[in-house]
């Protein structure tokens, strides 16, 4: 399951959450666990250290420091820890109401995060490991707590890296466009070379690019086409395939709509200047 970070903090602000139990663990190169399964709980994974690689009813996760890892009740498990290291981790088991698990299927699902690492979380992790080994209600309290502390954190520091991430990614395509703005580029295509589905690559570009990604295309074969009309003696038709159009009508209208003046007009224009 694919995580969703509104969908997460909806999530975790409206379910009725009781925790269970916090372990820290350390376990040694080499070991290896086949064939178990997660607890009848809902577990949240924290590496500290070193490297594993879990199997989650068939999914594997590389998991490390920077990176949070859930699990639902019951599933199936393998565990291998890799490299030369120990591994070490901090697991939370919480449940929530049956109610609450049919409307939000979070608890029941296996998805990863990744918040970076980050040295506050991992202090309120200790904390919260040995407040839940302390007996009471007021350390019950407290640890709960923590507890939604940590996942405030946890997904602030997500939705942060997935921003810069969104940027970045945009900020690639525009180059690429750029560079391949005479090809015959289409919003799924590029969209695909990023690994992302159409609407959320067109969400993506509009909000760190301040236009849709086909306004932007238009604008750059807009802007070499009128370089061309500027520095060479090429025709409107042969002006309109060098940016990517095959139909020089089409390339006409769309030149007019962000100029103001037709293909031919601009270049009459430019050579009553220039004569």
């Amino acid at each position: 399951m694919k995580a969703d970070i509104d969908e997460m903090a909806e999530y975790f602000s409206r379910v009725s959450l009781d925790l269970v139990d916090a372990y820290k663990t350390v376990i040694k190169p080499g070991n290896k666990q086949l064939g178990t399964y997660t607890a009848p709980a809902s577990g949240l994974v924290f590496p500290l250290r070193g490297r594993a690689r879990m199997t989650f009813d068939g999914v594997s996760y590389e998991m490390g420091p920077g990176r949070v890892f859930h699990a639902g009740p019951g599933m199936t498990l393998d565990k291998e820890v890799v490299g030369e290291s120990e591994w070490e981790f901090i697991l939370i088991h919480y449940q929530i109401s049956d109610s609450d698990r049919h409307a939000f299927p979070y608890a029941s699902s296996h998805y990863e995060l990744e918040p970076g690492y980050n040295p506050q979380i991992n202090e309120m992790l200790q904390r919260l490991y040995k407040t839940c080994a302390m007996p009471g209600s007021l350390q019950a309290l407290r640890a709960k707590s923590l507890f939604f502390t940590i996942m405030d954190a946890v997904l602030n520091c997500y939705g942060e890296r997935r921003s810069q991430s969104g940027r970045e990614l945009v900020e690639q395509a525009m180059e690429y466009m750029n560079a391949h703005y005479m090809e015959q580029l289409t919003i799924p295509k590029l969209a695909e070379q990023h690994g992302l589905g159409s609407k959320r690559f067109a969400y993506l570009f509009q909000k760190h690019g301040g236009m849709s990604p086909n306004e932007y295309l238009i604008a750059q074969r807009v802007k070499q086409a009128k370089e061309l009309l500027c520095t060479t003696a090429c025709s409107v038709t042969e002006v309109a395939l060098c940016v990517g159009y095959s139909d020089p009508y089409y390339f006409s209208k769309l030149f007019k709509k962000y100029t103001g003046v037709s293909p031919v007009h601009y270049n009459a224009a430019l050579k009553k200047n220039t004569g």
